[in-house]
Order: C-alpha cells, then sequence, then structure tokens
C-alpha cells in the first residue's frame, strides 16, 4: 500500500528542462531535500493513523474483557475491637440508661418561682431546699386567718364568762322557784338565758376549730411552696426559671411548666431494653452482662439482669428487662444509649473480660506450612496473604495477638485457588 501511494505521489512530479544556468519563466523548483523530508512527513502520519486506531481499539477490548472475565467471589468479615466479654456474648440488646430513682419535682397549686437554689449537676441531699414558689398571697390569709382566731378566742372568753352568769342566775333562781318566791315566768327566763349562753359558747369554740383548720391548711399549701429533695441525687435537668409560672396541669409551655427541676440517683443505674421473644430462654435473673455506652467507647460496665417485666409486647414481639449497672460511675447520664450483651455465667467472673483484643472470624485463618494466615482484603479488593498469631479461638471467632489491625477485611472461608494479589468480587 506503501509502495503503491509513493509511486503514485511521484508520477505527480513536473519535470522542467534547465537552459544553462537561467530557468524558464513559470519554471518550477527542483524539490531537492526539503521536498523529499515532506513526502516522507506525511508517510509517516499516514501509517499513525491506522495504528493510533488499532492501539485505541485494544485498550478498549481489553478493558471490557478485564470487566467481564470471572472474578473469584469471596465472603468479607471484619477484624473487631472488643473485649473477652462480647466475644462470648449469648445475645446483644440495645436500649437507654435509667435512674432507678429519678423524679420531676413540682408544686401541687400553680405558682411563680420567686427563687431558685440549684443547678444542673448540683449534687443534693435529701430534704435540701430546690426552689421556692412565690406565695405572699397565701401569708397574707395566713395573717388574717391567724387575727380571726385571736377574735373568737376572745369573744369565746366572752362567752364563757356570760355562761358563768347565767348559770348562777339560773341556779339562783331555781332555789327560789322551790321557795315560792319567783314566778314561773322568770324561771323560765333564766333556764333559756343558761341555754342561749352555753349555745353561743359551743358555737365559738366550734369557730375556733374551724379557724385553726384553715390555719393548718393555709400553713400545709405554705409548706408546699418550697420544694425539697425527696432522695439523695443529683439534679439532671431544670425546668424552670426565676418569674416563671409552674402549672401542675399544664399542657403545653405556653402555659407554663409542669415542673421546676428532675434529679436522678446517679449511683444506681439500670438500662431498659427489649429482648425478642424467642430469644428470652437464653437469659435468667442474675444473668452476668457487660454494658457499653455509645458516648463512652472505651470502657466497659459490669451488669447483671435485675428484672424482667412481666408483660409482652405483641406488635414487637418483644419482653422489656432491666439490666442493673453494677459499677456506675460519674460519666452516666439517663437517657444515654447502651449496648448489653449478655454473657455466660462464668465469664463475669474472668479477670480479662473487660480488656480489649483483636478477634477475627475463625472461618477466615487456615493454616500454612504450620502458622496461621489469613487473606486480607487491601484495595480495589485485591488479596494480601498475612500471618498472624492467634492465641485463643471460641465458637465463631478467633483472638488475634499479632498481624491484624482494627478495621481491616479479610475473607471467610477463603478457596485453596485464591493467590496473592488476585482482585475478587465480594459477596453481597
Amino acid at each position: 500500500m506503501a509502495s503503491t501511494l509513493r509511486e503514485e505521489l511521484a508520477s505527480l512530479k513536473i519535470e522542467r528542462p534547465s537552459v544553462g544556468n537561467g530557468r524558464v519563466r513559470g519554471e518550477a523548483r527542483p524539490s531537492g531535500s526539503r521536498g523529499g523530508g515532506g513526502l516522507r512527513l506525511l508517510s509517516w502520519l499516514l501509517w499513525l493513523i491506522p495504528l493510533s486506531l488499532l492501539g485505541t481499539a485494544g485498550a478498549v477490548v481489553y478493558r471490557q474483557y478485564d470487566q467481564i472475565r470471572t472474578r473469584p467471589e469471596v465472603v468479607r468479615g471484619l477484624v473487631q475491637l472488643m473485649t473477652s466479654g462480647e466475644a462470648q456474648k449469648l445475645l446483644s440488646a440495645k436500649g437507654y440508661l435509667k435512674s432507678r430513682y429519678q423524679a420531676m419535682i413540682g408544686t401541687k397549686v400553680p405558682g411563680r418561682v420567686e427563687r431558685m437554689y440549684v443547678q444542673e449537676g448540683m449534687k443534693v441531699k435529701k430534704g435540701d431546699t430546690l426552689a421556692v414558689i412565690e406565695h405572699n398571697d397565701m401569708k397574707a390569709l395566713l395573717a388574717s386567718r391567724q387575727a380571726q382566731l385571736l377574735r373568737t378566742e376572745a369573744e369565746l372568753e366572752e362567752a364563757q364568762a356570760d355562761l358563768w352568769e347565767k348559770d348562777r342566775e339560773e341556779r339562783r333562781v331555781t332555789r327560789l322557784r322551790t321557795q315560792k318566791s319567783v314566778t314561773q315566768e322568770d324561771y323560765e327566763k333564766a333556764v333559756a338565758g343558761l341555754k342561749k349562753a352555753k349555745a353561743k359558747v359551743a358555737a365559738l369554740e366550734a369557730a375556733i376549730k374551724l379557724t385553726q383548720a384553715n390555719i393548718q391548711e393555709i400553713e400545709a399549701t405554705i409548706a408546699t411552696m418550697s420544694l425539697y429533695a425527696p432522695f439523695d441525687g443529683t439534679v439532671v435537668e431544670k425546668q424552670g426559671e426565676e418569674g416563671e409560672i409552674i402549672t401542675p396541669t399544664a399542657m403545653s409551655s405556653s402555659l407554663g411548666r409542669t415542673a421546676v427541676v428532675t434529679i436522678a440517683n446517679l449511683d444506681q443505674m439500670d438500662v431498659e431494653t427489649d429482648i425478642s421473644e424467642n430469644l428470652l430462654s437464653r437469659v435468667a435473673l442474675g444473668q452476668p452482662a457487660e454494658v457499653s455506652v455509645s458516648a463512652i467507647p472505651s470502657k466497659r460496665y459490669r451488669g447483671r439482669l435485675r428484672q424482667v417485666i412481666p408483660m409482652g409486647d405483641r406488635t414487637r414481639g418483644t419482653v422489656k428487662v432491666k439490666v442493673e449497672v453494677l459499677d456506675p460511675d460519674d460519666k452516666l447520664f439517663p437517657e444515654l444509649a447502651a449496648t448489653v450483651h449478655f454473657l455466660p455465667n462464668q465469664s463475669g467472673k474472668s479477670p480479662d473480660a473487660n480488656r480489649s483484643f483483636l478477634f477475627v472470624p475463625k472461618a477466615a485463618v487456615f493454616q500454612e506450612n504450620g502458622h496461621d494466615h489469613v487473606w486480607v482484603i487491601g484495595r480495589e479488593n485485591t488479596l494480601r496473604r498475612r500471618r498472624v498469631e492467634v492465641a485463643t479461638t471460641a465458637d465463631a471467632l478467633a483472638r488475634v495477638e499479632s498481624g491484624l489491625e482494627a478495621g481491616e477485611s479479610v475473607v471467610i472461608n477463603p478457596l485453596k485457588s485464591l493467590r496473592e494479589g488476585e482482585t475478587v468480587r465480594i459477596a453481597d
């Protein structure tokens, strides 16, 4: 093809005769070396076009082949950092921390907050004053009842004096009546006067008791205006501020608050969680557990199944249980998310139960030349053989002392045909 093209180009060359040293007018210059170089460049360009097309097509075909060729499919497992307790867990359940003793402190009657004595995070003792509700009107009413009581007591003394006089008069008239010295009318008048005096004394005595009862009622109401801590604990929330209205029956914040503060005993914490009905038989009261809190990932707490609520949830198929935290500290608060790992009865006694180790799925470890190895899945799903040191194995997990890092991916149940650097597909 190239020779034919060169011959055709050469046939186009025009030969013009030259006369002496001169040239005929309109005569073409000899092509020389520059003309030959241009032809060779054009020839090379014509050759590069098909070669470039062939190279591009080959690259596309290779990429297509690389995508459609069969790669080994593997199941991926993770290298995890966990405690021995987590590795031996019977089952796990998620829930929230709750204080066993927690109360929202409010008033029995509406009122305005006059003084606040606590802030969030303060520790209080039983009987400490938390807040005072404004009660000036109650104080004024109490003073009025006390004054009324003094007046009634004075009236009672006057009535008793009158009763003494009427009683003396009645005895005198009765004595004279036996002597027929007074008329029947005077006698009856003296008897009626005595009865009226007795009735007035009785009425005033009843009024005094009523006023005293009213005073006690007002004093009791005033006592409720001072809010006290019902038990030792920590102030976990302050709902009210000085000047704010507290309404026991408020349905929204626009109508006032229903409580002033919330206190909780953080020394007795439980995790409330749900267990599926079909897994409830795996645990029993007193079952040891390990509690991990999302807010404190570096620590594990010892736990114990304290209570099983005797009521199932038919819609979810679960039963609520409460797990006691045996070693709480000041980092635990109500409503924090927590995970409970229920352990076999002997696991809680292990000294390494709360220590963290690296664990890998047991099915990922295989032996070669007397040593333990795993296939590590690297970037772009390429395989790397890694030698590891396995300390102990459980039913499904193996504890690794060296050779792996937390978060790496390994091949579970690896095929013998896998090769170093091979690219694999991850099974869904």
